[in-house]
C-alpha cells in the first residue's frame, strides 16, 4: 500500500488568488467611478468656461461667448458652421431672454461654408444695455431656417486681452 498523496496548492494557483486580490483592492482604492452623481459625469453637462458649442441639425456653432463693453452691451463671438449639403440661414438670436439684433438681418450660409461673427467679421450678435454680471453665464439662443432652434449657457466677458477691439459693429 502506496502512501496517500498529500495536496498542496500549487504556485499557480498562490498566483491567481493573488492577483484577483490585487484587482479587488486596486478597484476599491482608485475611486474612479462613484455612480451616476460622480464629479467626472456632472461635469460633463455644465458649462466648463467660454467657448460653448452649439448643434442644431447639421449647423454647428463652435466658441460662442459674449464679449460685453463698460457700457453694458454685449456682441456674440462665434463660428457657425454649415455642415450639411443644403443653404440654411440664421433668422434670430436671443441672449439672456432679450432678442438680440443681427447684422446683417439674416444671415445665409451655404453647404460646407463657416462664417465668422464678431472677429474680423461684418456678421454681428449683440445686445445693447445687457449689463450681465461679468464671468456669469447667460441664456443664448439661435434659430436657423431650415435647422431649427438651439440653445445654451454661454460666459459672458470683458474686452480684453484676445477679446479687445471685439465690439457692435
Amino acid at each position: 500500500m502506496s502512501p496517500t498523496p498529500i495536496l498542496r496548492p500549487t504556485r499557480r494557483r498562490h498566483v491567481a488568488l493573488a492577483a484577483a486580490a490585487l484587482s479587488l483592492v486596486s478597484l476599491g482604492l482608485t475611486g474612479c467611478y462613484n455612480g451616476q452623481e460622480a464629479t467626472t459625469n456632472v461635469q460633463a453637462t455644465q458649462p466648463s468656461g467660454n467657448g460653448n458649442v452649439l448643434k442644431a441639425g447639421q449647423i454647428v456653432v463652435d466658441n460662442a461667448t459674449a464679449v460685453q463693453d463698460e457700457a453694458g452691451n454685449a456682441t456674440v463671438l462665434m463660428r457657425i458652421t454649415n455642415q450639411g449639403d443644403k443653404a440654411d440661414t440664421l433668422i434670430a438670436a436671443v441672449l439672456a431672454n432679450v432678442p438680440a439684433t443681427i447684422t446683417p438681418n439674416s444671415i445665409d450660409i451655404g453647404p460646407g461654408q463657416s462664417i465668422s461673427f464678431a472677429w474680423e467679421s461684418t456678421n454681428y450678435v449683440s445686445v445693447d444695455g445687457l449689463n450681465a454680471p461679468m464671468s456669469s453665464y447667460v441664456q443664448f439662443g439661435l434659430q436657423f431656417l431650415n435647422a431649427g432652434i438651439t440653445s445654451t449657457n454661454i460666459m459672458i466677458v470683458p474686452p480684453v486681452g484676445m477679446y479687445a477691439g471685439i465690439t457692435q459693429n
